[in-house]
């Protein structure tokens, strides 16, 4: 069973040098250099120097590197950014699955220009408009390069006209539907919790690990992350606990017995196991270890580099 781990990706502005030179540091599963609301149009082909050089470094503990670029500037972004080391891109603003299919026909010129297997880079797609969250299903589909989409909640207030509060979540659709389709199609829902969805901020490690256990349950597989101190608390929260192992360990191991016995449904710890409930354990199972060697190949990643 194949599990794709990314719980966790930082968002670095390419032109603030100090924070792309410390990104690699904070243990995030990945790591977006950020073209588009990080930079000033005036500064943006000053960015686009800077991106080759940003790939590495963000690179070098292990994280996945990926690059926001602007849809307006897409050709001069995407040229800018793939080079060896990218994992993909993270195209905002997203209408269309004619968008989706621009961006992957976009990065299959620039994969041959810089041989670059074809195919290898992923879309990480950000809906944004009411339009667009109708449309989710299709624009998911088009391109097997979609490996996450998620929502920009701020940009979704202004477009179905409403003023968010933390008392209440204008959302709950959205979410539920981008969440659902997503999954449906073997695509990971990204998003963080609401009100931190319009309002980021900073958080105690606690109340920090609450939100993001809260966007777990939602559906979501992973946050988008504004700071490095949110990192810890998402990892965490995304990843299956000791005592979730444990148990699910044992219901697998009661419900082979069951099988082996001929029935199909047994009870245990006060609930019928059966085929719907081990099928969700090897789940929890496999994303425990594909978690571990995750978090083991950042480690040493980390080790070798600051050694």
């Amino acid at each position: 069973m194949s599990i794709l781990v990314r719980r966790s990706n930082l968002m670095v502005p390419v032109t603030n040098e100090q924070f792309v030179a410390g990104a690699w540091r904070h243990g995030s599963d990945a790591i977006t250099l950020d073209l588009e609301d990080g930079v000033t149009p005036a500064l943006r082909a000053e960015a686009r120097e800077l991106v080759m050089d940003a790939v590495y470094t963000a690179g070098k503990g292990a994280a996945e590197v990926f690059v926001r670029v602007n849809k307006g500037f897409l050709e001069a972004d995407v040229d800018a950014s793939v080079w060896p080391g990218l994992t993909g891109i993270m195209l905002p603003k997203v209408e269309s699955p004619e968008d989706v299919i621009e961006a992957s026909d976009v990065l299959n010129d620039a994969e041959r220009s810089r041989g670059i297997k074809p195919g290898t880079l992923r879309l990480i797609l950000l809906l944004e408009s009411a339009n667009a969250v109708m449309r989710v299903r299709e624009i998911i589909a088009a391109s097997d390069r979609v490996s996450q989409v998620g929502l920009d909640e701020s940009d979704l207030s202004a477009s179905i006209g409403v003023n968010p509060s933390p008392e209440f979540d204008p959302f709950v659709y959205a979410r539920g539907r981008v969440a659902i389709e997503a999954t449906a199609a073997g695509v990971q829902p990204v998003g963080v919790a609401y009100p931190l969805t319009t309002m980021p901020r900073l958080l105690p490690g606690e109340d920090m690990l609450k939100v993001a256990t809260d966007s777990k349950n939602l559906g979501f597989k992973g946050i988008i992350c504004p700071h490095p101190s949110w990192i810890a608390s998402v990892n965490t929260a995304f990843t299956p606990t000791e005592s979730e192992v444990d148990i699910y360990t044992q219901v697998r191991e009661v419900f082979a017995q069951a099988i082996a016995a001929g029935t199909a449904a047994v009870p245990f710890a006060g609930r019928m196991i059966d085929v719907p409930v081990d099928e969700w354990a090897k789940v929890v199972l496999a994303t425990s270890i594909a978690c571990q060697l995750r978090d083991t190949e950042k480690q040493t990643a980390l080790a070798a580099t600051s050694g």
